[in-house]
């Protein structure tokens, strides 16, 4: 579970990057040029053997900056919203949801500074370009290796299609990769606020965090 959350918060960076540009320049462009997205996902994590270790999929829903949404269908229903301010995790089977202050997560994970409107990959990361070893016609693989020693994952490759985002690939210290394929991808379309917000009904336990620490 605490994998999974990080990598969201990863997916959330992804979301929102010229011939003369870094590629860093050049993946802030392609990030930033999308104000809002749509797509189903399919996710797999494999062990260093190359064991498929999980498989899940589903759907998400992102408005820079700062809201998101990433729904898991199958096999076990998750949802993670958060609205720039909250973020709020649901286990649909435990029927809880945990509530934390979004800055605060920010500051402690890359990817959730990433997922603001001021974006600074070259702070965070080393970014280049990967080699493309398929040839596909309008692919480009930029391979992010974090500067913080103590960041969970050693490499995250993120490939794209016609400026929108294909495939990420996260390879974290323990020898796990994970591969999440984005799937039916719309950019820039209209979104309605109630995506980026929860309202726990009253069978659901609460755990609000941003009382608890005092963060409001």
């Amino acid at each position: 579970m605490r994998n999974f959350k990080k990598i969201l918060f990863i997916v959330v960076c992804v979301m929102f990057t010229n011939a003369h540009a870094t590629p860093s320049d050049d993946l802030t462009k392609l990030l930033l040029d999308v104000r809002t997205m749509q797509a189903d996902f399919v996710q797999t994590i494999k062990d260093k053997s190359a064991k498929a270790l999980q498989q899940s999929q589903g759907n998400m829903s992102l408005e820079r900056p700062g809201k998101f949404r990433w729904e898991i269908k199958k096999p076990m229903s998750q949802l993670i919203i958060a609205n720039g301010t909250r973020l709020w995790i649901y286990d649909v089977d435990l029927e809880q949801v945990t509530i934390r202050s979004f800055h605060k997560a920010a500051g402690q994970t890359p990817a959730l500074l990433l997922s603001d409107k001021n974006l600074t990959l070259s702070k965070d990361f080393n970014v280049s370009l990967a080699a493309n070893p398929s040839q596909i016609a309008g692919e480009k693989i930029f391979l992010l290796t974090p500067k913080d020693k103590e960041d969970p994952f050693e490499t995250i490759r993120l490939t794209f299609l016609n400026k929108d985002i294909h495939e990420m690939r996260l390879a974290d210290r323990l020898g796990h990769v994970t591969t999440i394929t984005f799937l039916h991808v719309k950019t820039d379309p209209s979104l309605p606020n109630s995506l980026f917000v929860f309202k726990p009904t009253a069978n659901i336990d609460v755990i609000d965090e941003t009382k608890n620490k005092n963060q409001r």
